[in-house]
């Protein structure tokens, strides 16, 4: 897993998460990316590498399973492209940020992708 988190020094306490090694498999993803509750500002997904579309799912949830747990947000990537996502206000996960990214829409998908995207969010502590 070669997950990473910046912490930038300016008023709104931003932090800034790089993922290019999801462990997505069987529908298990990343949990927890902030520590605890937090706001997402934007997410950019870059699945340039990988021949078809995949389902970043963002969940509400310290610790998230793709197929059993609801997610908040299903943000779809075409095969070989790259989205970007900002959200004014942002996204309030206010137990846990966690993510899984699949090959299959909707709630239930859980396969993961052969070569999983690079993913970058941009999160906060405040909701300004």
């Amino acid at each position: 897993m070669a997950l990473t988190s910046t912490n930038l020094v300016n008023p709104v306490k931003t932090v800034l998460v790089n993922q290019t090694a999801s462990t997505s498999a069987s529908g298990v993803g990343d949990n927890n990316l902030a520590g605890g509750a937090t706001y997402l500002v934007s997410i950019s997904v870059n699945n340039a590498a990988f021949g078809t579309g995949v389902y970043t799912k963002l969940f509400n949830l310290s610790s998230a399973t793709a197929g059993t747990d609801t997610a908040t947000a299903v943000l779809f990537v075409p095969a070989n492209g790259i989205k970007t996502y900002t959200f004014h206000p942002p996204l309030h996960f206010d137990v846990g940020l966690s993510m899984v990214t699949t090959t299959t829409a909707g709630q239930a998908g859980t396969t993961a992708p052969g070569t999983p995207p690079k993913v970058t969010l941009l999160l906060s502590s405040t909701a300004s």
